[in-house]
C-alpha cells in the first residue's frame, strides 16, 4: 500500500518536522504501507507560514488549490490514498470528485476517530483565530453536539517555533496542559491537538492522556484511517458515493477542463 501525505506546510523548510511524521509513519503503519510526504511549494508562503494565509479566503484558495493537482498526481502515479494532513482541510470535496483513490482529511478523520474513543472531545488550537476556524471545522462535520470547546494555547506560536519544539517541548507542552485543564474540567474525555507540528511535538514525546483523557494521535489515526479505506475498497468492495457531493466529471469533460486549466 502507498500513502501519500500532503501538508500544507512548505514542509522542506522544517526539516525537524519532516524526520519526526516519517518516523511516526514508520511506527504505526502497518508492514509494507510506504508514505511519501509532501509538502506545499515553498515559492507560494515566501517568508510566511500557513497561519498568515488561512485567515484569508482568496490568499488561502490560491496557496491551497495546488493540493488538488497534488491529489492528481498520486493517482497517476500508483498512490492506493491520500491523506490531506492539515486543519485547514483544503479542497476535500473537490479532491474526492477529481479522483478514484481514497483521500483522507486529518480533521475528518480524527473527529470521526474521537466519536468512538469519547462522548465528548474538546479540540487544543494554536491561537484564538485557529480556534474559531476550528469551530467551524467541527460544525461543517455535523459534530457540534460532540464538542465541548475549542480552547486556545496561553501564548502563540508559530510554525517555526513549533519545528524547534520538537527538540525541546517543554513550553509547548505547559501550554498545552494549561489549555487542556480547561478542557477537561468543562466534560471532554478525548483531546484534539489541532494542528501538525503540534501534534508531532505531543506524539514524539509520549503525551498519550491528561488527567485520564485521551489525547489522539491526529497524524497516526489519518494514516490508519486510510489503510482502513483502502481496505474497504480492496477487500468489501466499497469506496465513495458518487450521486451528489462527490460525483466525479465524466472522463472526457475531466480532460478538456484539465487542458484549458493548465493540467495535464
Amino acid at each position: 500500500m502507498r500513502i501519500w501525505y500532503q501538508s500544507m506546510a512548505p514542509l522542506y523548510s522544517l526539516g525537524a518536522y519532516l524526520e519526526a511524521l516519517q518516523a511516526h509513519a514508520a511506527a504505526v503503519c502497518s508492514e509494507g504501507t510506504e508514505v511519501v510526504f509532501n509538502g506545499a511549494s515553498e515559492h507560494l508562503y515566501g517568508t510566511m507560514i500557513p497561519q498568515d494565509i488561512v485567515r484569508y479566503p482568496y490568499a488561502k484558495h490560491v496557496v491551497q488549490r495546488e493540493a488538488l493537482e497534488f491529489c492528481w498526481q498520486a493517482e497517476q502515479q500508483g498512490f492506493d490514498a491520500i491523506v490531506l494532513g492539515s486543519f485547514s482541510e483544503p479542497y476535500l470535496t473537490e479532491a474526492r470528485s477529481l479522483v478514484e483513490i481514497p483521500v483522507v482529511s486529518m480533521p475528518e478523520s480524527t473527529l470521526l476517530v474521537a466519536c468512538s474513543l469519547a462522548p465528548r472531545f474538546a479540540l487544543v488550537a494554536l491561537s484564538q483565530r485557529s480556534a474559531v476556524r476550528n469551530r467551524a471545522l467541527v460544525s461543517r462535520h455535523g459534530l457540534e453536539g460532540r464538542l465541548t470547546g475549542v480552547h486556545a494555547l496561553p501564548s502563540p506560536w508559530g510554525e517555526s517555533e513549533l519545528n524547534e519544539a520538537l527538540e525541546a517541548p517543554d513550553r509547548l507542552v505547559a501550554d498545552f496542559e494549561a489549555a487542556a485543564t480547561k478542557a477537561v474540567a468543562e466534560g471532554a474525555d478525548l483531546l484534539v491537538p489541532a494542528e501538525g507540528v503540534f501534534n508531532e511535538v505531543l506524539f514524539k514525546h509520549g503525551v498519550r492522556r491528561f488527567q485520564d483523557a485521551t489525547v489522539i494521535d491526529c497524524v497516526g489515526t489519518s494514516l490508519l484511517y486510510a489503510e482502513l479505506l483502502v481496505n474497504l475498497a480492496r477487500r468489501v468492495g466499497i469506496g465513495v458515493g458518487r450521486a451528489w457531493a462527490y460525483a466525479r466529471p465524466p472522463a472526457e469533460m475531466l480532460t478538456q477542463i484539465r487542458k484549458h486549466a493548465g493540467g495535464d
